[in-house]
């Protein structure tokens, strides 16, 4: 078993997952898949800011605010104006957003159940180390 090979086909399968929703996509058939990126991050995050989108993507506060304001236009995230700091806006995606991403996820949740009805608890915690060292790895700067 090749080791790096099985972790960069697991990549493209997501990705290419991904990328046919995309693109059998009825309920957003106007979304770009870098705004379909951007979405992801959003319905990871629940709650976030432009200020943290930027510092996680590395990307100007005024490019994200750009495609913010965009999924904001088409409907599918929402801005909340934090009750604490009236500068601070919350961004998330709307509730039936999060409805289309929970059957999204469904693929996911089912090889989810696969691993736990046919692997011990603690092979399964192993495996949740292993990808978080693989994470951790992934995600440092070149």
């Amino acid at each position: 078993m090749n080791l790096f090979r099985t972790i960069s086909d697991f990549y493209y399968d997501i990705t290419l997952h991904e990328l046919r929703l995309m693109n059998r996509n009825t309920l957003y058939p106007d979304i770009t898949y870098n705004s379909l990126l951007y979405l992801d991050i959003i319905a990871y995050k629940k709650k976030t800011t432009v200020s943290e989108l930027s510092g996680t993507l590395h990307v100007s506060k005024s490019a994200v605010t750009i495609k913010v304001n965009e999924l904001v236009k088409q409907g599918l995230v929402e801005k909340v104006q934090s009750p604490d700091d009236r500068r601070v806006h919350y961004i998330s995606v709307k509730p039936e957003v999060q409805k289309d991403y929970e059957l999204y996820n469904r693929n996911l949740s089912n090889a989810v159940k696969a691993l736990q009805d046919r692997y011990p608890e603690k092979d399964i915690t192993l495996f949740c180390e292993m990808l978080g060292l693989v994470r951790t790895h992934y995600i440092q700067e070149p």
